[in-house]
């Protein structure tokens, strides 16, 4: 055997006998391989002495160092790229909890020792001493001191807690923050969500889920969807919420029936609330009827929609429009009750109806006004002022009645 395959023996042999230790600041990486190592500084030992011993009587002195110098350049040579099979690597704090636990095929080290590359790394993510994640992943990266792990291809990450599924192209754990980054083409499942996401960030210890762009959300209960740029969900409360433009639709029976929008939302899983924020509208394509406020209750179980700001209420089909300061929609009665300086609109015939008051039914179109209530139309020309009315604005058929009724008709120029 040659002395170059006698030096290299003599580190595969140093190897199988221990395990290795790496140290950082305050942590330590243990490195646990099915052949256990020794460290660079025990095999070096040992190769220089296996050396010594095979030289001896056999080489001059000079001709020995020159031999030592290039067998250890040898050695700095090799040592670059450390590489292991089936090897089990730990990281843990300074009291000693874990913070992960991966087993990889094959893990190549750096010639510092600070950075290992594994492939097909298998393991958990652990948090206060417990795992908290379950993982996978094609290949990998875990930095010397720990405190970051960055897994790549194939991601598969599973919450222990309550079996939310993560899917993604890159991982990245970061212990001592508490976060976990799933990057590029994000995947996600639980028992109540589904979605999908260029990138999600989950605080393990609040337990929150935020997404970023191109955001895609259904919830199984309530059915609804929900389309955004940025998604916080916050898995133990059971709350979603959006603060950049959202859509959130509705379906039953995976037939889209409403849709909402708004600058923001908060949608309450268990509650069964969607929250528009800020240039709210609610398209019931069912009833024909659009809704419009600042802010706006839906509340899915109840079939209700309040708002305690200016509202205004649009029937495309009739060309009706009404207008108030605060108002609430009933879909199971299909009526929407509106208060304080309420005016209604028809442009078919350009009947205008204001009141302190408005009870006005979907279906019929017809209305119940109270309150300061007057009516006026273009054609033919008149009005009528009184305590109460009754009617429908799209055909001009109104009936005010109730106390003192003036009735003012405007005559119209001969031909």
């Amino acid at each position: 055997m040659s002395e170059k395959a006698r030096s290299q023996t003599g580190i595969i042999l140093a190897l199988d006998r221990v395990q290795m230790f790496m140290n950082a600041s305050n942590s330590s990486m243990l490195i646990s391989i099915k052949k256990p190592s020794l460290n660079r500084a025990i095999a070096l030992n040992l190769l220089l002495i296996t050396l010594l011993t095979g030289t001896g009587g056999c080489f001059n002195r000079n001709r020995t160092a020159d031999k030592l110098k290039e067998d250890t350049k040898e050695i700095q040579r090799f040592d670059s790229n450390l590489t292991f099979n089936d090897v089990t690597l730990e990281q843990a704090d300074d009291k000693g909890k874990l913070w992960w636990k991966m087993k990889a095929k094959q893990a190549s080290y750096s010639k510092d020792q600070k950075n290992a590359v594994i492939e097909d790394p298998k393991g958990e993510l652990y948090q206060d001493g417990k795992p908290v994640f379950q993982i996978a992943a094609q290949k990998g990266e875990v930095k010397g001191d720990g405190k970051s792990i960055l897994l790549k291809g194939a991601i598969v990450a599973t919450d222990l807690r309550d079996g939310t599924i993560l899917k993604g192209d890159e991982l990245e754990w970061k212990p001592t923050e508490d976060v976990l980054f799933v990057r590029n083409n994000v995947t996600g499942t639980h028992k109540q969500m589904q979605f999908s996401a260029q990138e999600g960030r989950v605080l393990t210890r609040a337990r929150t889920i935020e997404l970023f762009r191109q955001i895609v959300a259904s919830s199984k209960t309530p059915e609804l969807q929900i389309r955004t740029e940025h998604l916080t969900w916050d898995v133990k409360g059971e709350r979603v919420m959006g603060d950049r433009p959202i859509q959130v639709d509705q379906y039953k029976n995976k037939v889209l029936t409403d849709r909402g929008s708004a600058d923001k939302a908060e949608v309450d899983l268990k509650a069964k609330t969607v929250n528009l924020q800020q240039n709210a509208r609610l398209d019931l394509k069912e009833k024909g009827v659009q809704v419009s406020s600042n802010s706006l209750l839906w509340n899915l179980d109840a079939q209700t929609l309040a708002s305690s700001q200016p509202i205004t209420i649009v029937n495309p089909p009739q060309q009706v429009t009404l207008n108030a300061n605060q108002g609430a929609v009933d879909l199971q009665k299909n009526t929407v009750d509106l208060v304080g300086n309420v005016r209604g609109v028809g442009q078919k015939n350009q009947s205008k109806l204001d009141a302190d008051r408005v009870l006005w039914f979907i279906t019929t179109q017809r209305f119940e006004a109270t309150g300061n209530v007057n009516y006026r139309q273009e054609n033919p020309p008149f009005s009528l002022l009184g305590p109460r009315a009754s009617g429908k604005l799209d055909d001009q058929q109104v009936a005010v009645n109730g106390g003192r009724v003036e009735l003012q008709i405007t005559p119209q120029p001969q031909q």
